[in-house]
């Protein structure tokens, strides 16, 4: 996507060393087509995209939709006003727009009304506008204002699908491209719930990392026809580097507000074969007393005068039947320990040490054994029931349990751990 600096909405503006001010990142030819190839319209009469950028979307849309009207609105005044179109042909009529898209009255700039377009496709930036009292208007007709903890919480990301479906037709049919906080992350349960329950949501496909240049970003297509009805099923998927769609996992209401990832729910089919298959089958939420999270900040670890287990100091996975520990360097006497534990949380022996955040989350696991010992906020200690605990660690270092572990986190770029994604996974 090219960028601006001229006429740079203030709301909007980000700087990045990855993207462009406004957040956005490319669209990969192949990812474009991916998603136009999911919305299934036969002869739509009104195109939309929103945030065109280089117009990749735009192209891919027009190219399967050719006798469509396709209308494009982005704020970056270079933002090219005619699209690369393979056998170009007279009939297509394309009408370019520079506005702000997250302006209110956007239907009255660019002439068309509300809910009229057919397909609309979009791949919002992924950036938190600073707060105008015009975006509670576009959150609240499109259903979504009573579906957020906080207005504040509102990313680019969903102001788009919100401004999508203002002008979207009922039946129309939206493809966007959206970062993991929306698919993942429980604050946006209930816009899920609300999403579910309002519309019918076709499919989600989960992309491969790194598909977009400069961000190791996970992101996901994701289809929609608006009203059409409650979603009683969502089909997920997941693409390869190479551009292949696996077999689809079909999941209920339920389970889609609880997460739309392919991962997270092909790694509980997984768990759940297994699970029929052993004597004992249980949660993380049986298994565990406790669950400690350290409470030494990174900035704070050279200064505190105790060593400080953080998560460099994970040793590398050492096979199936060999045992990460803690090293001895960071074990404290027990008169230490007990100064210590009124500054910092102390994970002690038999507990199991993971990390809450990370890219490599899931291959970083220890055991304490030498002595109590200070962990960062990074840092979960695990505290399970001696029936349990090393058939948890164990798992822990099995290819099953990286696994879990990695569809269990969350994040756009740096994946992280909540005590409940914890708590939910089988083994």
């Amino acid at each position: 996507m090219t960028a601006s600096v001229s006429g740079l909405p203030r709301c909007l503006s980000r700087p990045s060393q990855t993207s462009d001010p406004w957040g956005r990142y490319y669209t990969s030819p192949l990812v474009s087509r991916s998603l136009i190839e999911g919305i299934e319209a036969r002869q739509p009469k009104l195109l939309l995209e929103l945030g065109s950028g280089s117009g990749s979307l735009s192209s891919a849309a027009a190219n399967r939709w050719q006798d469509a009207k396709l209308v494009t609105v982005d704020v970056d005044c270079r933002a090219p006003r005619r699209l690369d179109v393979s056998g170009a042909t007279p009939r297509l009529k394309h009408t370019h727009f520079v506005h702000d898209v997250l302006d209110e009255a956007l239907s009255d700039r660019i002439g068309l009304k509300l809910g009229t377009v057919d397909v609309a496709v979009c791949n919002p930036p992924y950036i938190r506008p600073r707060w105008r009292s015009d975006f509670g208007k576009i959150l609240e007709d499109a259903g979504l204002s009573g579906a957020l903890l906080s207005l504040f919480d509102a990313g680019a990301d969903l102001l788009f699908l919100a401004q999508n479906l203002r002008l979207l037709r009922n039946n129309g049919k939206l493809g966007l491209i959206l970062p993991d906080g929306l698919v993942t992350a429980e604050r946006f349960s209930r816009v899920r719930q609300t999403l579910l329950r309002q519309h019918f949501v076709q499919q989600v496909v989960q992309l491969p990392r790194r598909v977009f240049k400069g961000t190791e970003a996970q992101t996901y297509l994701a289809v929609l026809t608006k009203s059409a009805g409650e979603t009683g099923e969502v089909s997920l998927k997941q693409m390869d580097a190479d551009g292949r769609l696996s077999a689809a996992i079909h999941v209920g209401q339920d389970a889609a507000v609880k997460r739309l990832d392919y991962a997270f729910h092909a790694a509980s089919l997984v768990s759940a074969h297994r699970s029929c298959k052993s004597p004992l089958p249980t949660s993380f939420r049986q298994a565990l007393t406790d669950v400690v999270r350290g409470s030494i900040c990174s900035s704070a670890i050279p200064s505190f005068p105790k060593p400080v287990f953080h998560l460099g100091d994970f040793a590398r996975p050492m096979g199936e039947q060999a045992v990460r520990m803690v090293p001895r360097r960071f074990a404290l006497d027990a008169r230490t320990a007990q100064r210590v534990a009124h500054d910092a949380r102390l994970a002690v022996p038999g507990d199991i040490l993971v990390a809450r955040v990370g890219r490599s989350l899931a291959d970083q696991v220890a055991l304490v054994v030498h002595g109590p010992c200070v962990i960062s906020d990074c840092i979960f200690a695990l505290r399970a029931t001696d029936d349990h605990r090393e058939k948890l660690y164990r798992f822990l270092e099995s290819e099953m349990g990286r696994l879990a572990l990695g569809s269990a986190a969350h994040g756009v770029a740096a994946r992280f751990m909540s005590k409940s994604n914890l708590f939910d996974i089988q083994f």
